[in-house]
């Protein structure tokens, strides 16, 4: 008996320490093998501070027969944006930027926060450098 609630125990430990399912990484590296090769360094996209800010469906979208944004799953953005306008008709680069310009260029006029990227080199950093500049925010 006791040897179970013991088992129990460290069942419903680990679960909570786990965190919710399908919980995503901190920082996803955004990068699209469909594109080839980068021009400029991968840009590091700090993903759990976006999803505390902004709703999954404001990026994560999926529109309705009407136009209505219905959110969706999740995914990558790869997995309806290809790197040219096929079935799909905004290209895969295009779309990513739209997601990013549409509230860095739109909502940084609004934020009291004078630290979030506005020009393209601030989220296109060599890795060796983003450590720098975070370290360089956080001083």
């Amino acid at each position: 008996m006791i040897r179970a609630g013991l088992h129990l125990f460290i069942i419903l430990f680990l679960i909570t320490i786990s965190g919710p399912g399908g919980a995503q990484e901190e920082v996803i590296v955004m990068n699209h093998d469909e594109l080839g090769p980068h021009e400029r360094p991968l840009v590091e996209f700090p993903h759990l501070i976006h999803e505390d800010l902004y709703d999954c469906s404001q990026c994560h979208h999926d529109y309705d027969d009407a136009g209505v944004n219905v959110g969706s799953d999740g995914g990558y953005c790869s997995d309806c944006h290809a790197a040219k306008a096929i079935e799909n008709p905004v290209p895969l680069l295009d779309a990513i930027h739209f997601q990013c310009l549409g509230c860095h260029a739109k909502e940084i006029s609004t934020l009291d926060n004078k630290n979030i990227p506005q020009m393209c080199g601030q989220c296109h950093v060599r890795r060796d450098k983003a450590a720098v500049i975070a370290n360089q925010k956080n001083n």
